[in-house]
This record gives structure tokens, sequence and C-alpha cells, in this order.
């Protein structure tokens, strides 16, 4: 099978608007009215809805890829924003059912908590009473075996502390959020609607660690003042929703480092347009029905996560992918592969572009589990998560690669035929953008690489008219 069939048949066009989920009712209704009702950018909207499935489902439930081997679903996302595209609200519309759920499990815990101390206490004072008998019998030298299995018996009888269902993480270090993982619910998420926090924080400091547990490895965390410890099975995921100046400062004093550990390798990105300027007030009745419903299929899943807590929990189910999805998964990976070179479409982004075919799978996963579909993975829901991780990694591309003069001039020229659409124009000579267009434009070859640029992100077309060579303006704008 050629390398020119895989791209062709499988991966998305480079700079595509955000794919449609019409496959998906539950996801898409609540995506659609939180898009109608707040007016914020859509795949913000969509990566608040994503992250808090991910928190929800992945303690459950592990993704078996047609290759055989079993991983995680656990998500890592990051979402670019300015202030004021209302991130905290598009969190909070979804993660609302996690908040409340684990607030009523807390007052819960509360009472469970006042009850193991007393009976802590109770246990303490019988030990105390065991030992004591059997220093007196040692000192009379009479046998101490009796009390001796007492003593054993009550060490085994010792009141377990309560674990607390505690699924959020939002203003923590990677010490506290480890053992939590290890002490607590071993599956959370960290989440902050305000990245600056958490990239200028400690929450991400361990960088091998997180890693590890993406990959679903156990962690060792040893610890100078107490007993090391291992968490096994652990399964987190990540939200950051960051201004863009705070991620650049992030950048420049920890990028590389966190860069080639491959911690950014493994995050789904998205860096929105703006809709300020364009979020008119309606003159309308605002219903948040289809969020509800939202929220009601995670609450159930919610409930399931509560044997989490429990010992003898039994171990994740697994999710799997149609013939059909397996086979299209398979191309997709081929066809990824096939664009790690000088020349493809992966260049510069290797560790990013050997995480994606497991990204699409998780993704996959989770969406095929919250809707409540039977049986595996099918293709419209892997297609769907193809389309979508793809699109993401155009975001990773604008925001991690440096951009090239073409790419520079491609942006300037893109806002200055923007001006040209705004004055009612749908097409302009080529010749008038050399004559009247940005000054840089003047020289014929890079006013050609820059509308190859633009023709290539699908903002223009290019047709000729009585022998003349135009643009037209497309209607993305």
């Amino acid at each position: 099978m050629s390398t020119d069939r895989y791209r062709e048949r499988v991966l998305p066009e480079i700079g595509g608007p955000f794919p449609s989920f019409g496959c998906l009712p539950i996801l898409k209704a609540a995506v659609d009215e939180a898009e109608n009702n707040i007016q914020a950018p859509r795949p913000l909207i969509f990566f608040g809805a994503l992250a808090a499935i991910a928190v929800g489902v992945q303690g459950l439930f592990d993704v078996r890829k047609p290759i055989g081997q079993c991983v995680p679903i656990s998500l890592m996302l990051l979402s670019i924003a300015d202030s004021g595209e209302r991130k905290s609200t598009a969190e909070n519309l979804f993660f609302e059912p996690i908040r409340q759920f684990q607030k009523m499990k807390g007052t819960a815990y509360q009472s469970n908590l006042k009850e193991w101390e007393s009976k802590s206490k109770i246990w303490d004072t019988k030990n105390k009473v065991i030992l004591k008998q059997i220093a007196k019998l040692t000192r009379d030298e009479a046998c101490s075996e009796e009390a001796e299995r007492r003593l054993i018996e009550h060490g085994i009888a010792r009141p377990l502390k309560p674990k607390q269902f505690k699924m959020l993480y939002e203003d923590s270090t990677s010490e506290a959020l480890f053992l939590g993982l290890y002490q607590n619910l071993p599956s959370a998420g960290l989440v902050s609607s305000e990245g600056g926090g958490v990239l200028n924080g400690r929450a991400l400091t361990d960088l091998s660690k997180h890693n590890a547990i993406w990959s679903g490895d156990s962690i060792t965390v040893d610890r100078k003042t107490a007993e090391s410890y291992e968490v096994v099975g652990a399964r987190l995921t990540v939200s950051i929703m960051s201004q863009r100046s705070a991620f650049d400062e992030y950048i420049k004093t920890a990028g590389e480092k966190s860069r080639g550990s491959g911690l950014w390798a493994r995050f789904l990105v998205c860096c929105p347009k703006s809709t300020q300027g364009t979020r008119f007030l309606k003159n309308e009745t605002i219903s948040w029905g289809y969020r509800d419903r939202f929220s009601v299929r995670l609450a159930e899943i919610l409930e399931c996560n509560s044997a989490l807590l429990e010992e003898s929990c039994q171990a994740r189910k697994t999710i799997g992918l149609s013939p059909e999805a397996s086979e299209m998964w398979l191309e997709t990976y081929n066809a990824i592969e096939s664009r790690i070179n000088a020349e493809g479409r992966f260049h510069q982004m290797g560790d990013h572009a050997s995480k994606l075919a497991d990204n699409i799978a998780r993704v996959a996963a989770l969406l095929h589990y919250f809707e409540g579909f039977e049986g595996e993975v099918s293709r419209s829901t892997l297609k769907f998560s193809i389309d979508f991780c793809l699109w993401c990694s155009d975001e990773f591309y604008y925001l991690f690669l440096p951009k090239t003069q073409e790419e520079l001039d491609a942006e300037e020229l893109s806002k200055w035929l923007l001006c040209i659409w705004d004055k009612g124009d749908d097409w302009v000579a080529k010749n008038y953008i050399r004559q009247y267009g940005p000054n840089k434009m003047r020289e014929k070859n890079r006013l050609k690489k820059a509308l190859e640029q633009l023709h290539g992100r699908g903002e223009i077309r290019f047709f000729n008219r009585r022998g003349v060579q135009c643009v037209e303006l497309n209607t993305k704008w």
C-alpha cells in the first residue's frame, strides 16, 4: 500500500475548520447549546466538555488498539485563549457535575473520618492493654504466646482510614497530586481554567512521572521525611486553559526542558480565534436542557467511579475498535508515519506525531462510552476522532514551531485581504495585490509563496478573469 493512498484516504486537510460531530448526539447538542448561550469559541467549549468526559471515564476503561496493546484513555489538553474569552465559563459548564459529586462525597467522607478517628482511639487503647499484658508476662517469665496471638489479631483488625473521593486538583503540587492518587481515588484531573498557576507552579515539575502515568506505567515517589510509595494503575487527565502571554512565559523558562521530555507531545492543543466583537445579545430565553442532559450522563458515570475507592475494585474494562474502525486506525497510523520526514506534514513534530494515533484511540473510546454506544468503537466515531486530533495537530504546529518567513508573510497578507473583504469585494486581481498590498508583497516570488500558503489553508482560491490572474476571497472570513 503506497504512502499516497494513506495520505489521500485518511488525513484531513491541513488548516481545515473544526470538525463536525453529528455522530455524537449528546455531546453535539450540549456544545451547540453552550456555543449559542455563552458565545465562546467552539473549540474552547469542546475542550471543556472533552476534559470532563475524560476525567469521568478514564478510571473505568482502557482502550485496546488494533495492534493488541491496551492503553489508558486519559488525555492531556491545552487551550490557549486570552482574557475575556470565557475560559472559566466553558470549563465550569461541564465540570459542575464533577464538583457537585465530589462535594457530596466529601460530606460523607467527613462523617466516615470522624467514625474512623473514634475507632482508632478505641483500637489504640486496646493495643496498649495487650502490650502491657505482654510486658507483665515477660517480666514474670510467664508464657505470653496467647497475648502475642491477640496482639497480632488486633493489629490485623486495625481500622483503615477512609479514602477520600478527590477527583479534581486545581491548585496543587506534584507531591500532593501523586500522594492523592496513592492514598485516595486513583483517578483524577489536574484542571485549571487560568493555566498560569499550573504552568508556573509545581504541578508539572515531575515531567517523567506525568509522562509515565499518561502511558499507564507505575511511578515511585521517594520522600526525604516519610516512607516512599509506588503509585500503580493511576489515571490522570490534565486540562490547562491559559492565556497566550502566560504560556509564552512558561515556554521561555521551561519550554525546552518540557518539550524535550516529551510532555507536550502528549497534549491535544487548541488556539481558537477570538469571538470578541461578535458576541451580540439576543432577545431570547436561554435554555440549558442539552447541557443538563450531558450532566445527567456524566453523573451516571461518576457513580461508577465510587467503586474505585474499594480495595476489591475489579480491573478496568476494555473498549475495542470494530473491524472497520481498526482498519481506519491502522491506515491513519501509517499515514502519520509516512509524513514524519523533511518534506512531510509532521517535520520537526516527530515527538508529537508519534503520540497522535494513541490519542485518536483514546478520544474515540471516551466518546463511544460517554454516548452510551454498545459494542466496539464504530468507524464514524473513530473518523471524528481522527479529524479532531489532526485538527489539534495543526494547532500544535502553530503554537510550538517557529513560523517560517512564508507563514509570517501569509499572515500579514491575510489581514490585508480581510480588509478588502470587509469593504464588500469578494475577489482581487493578483497585480493589484502587488501594487497596493503590503510592501513585502511587491516581490513576485514572495507574494507567490504567501498566496500558496493561504490557498493551502483554504482562505483563497485562484481563477482567471479575462486573462487576468485573480484571487477569490473565501467566505471562511
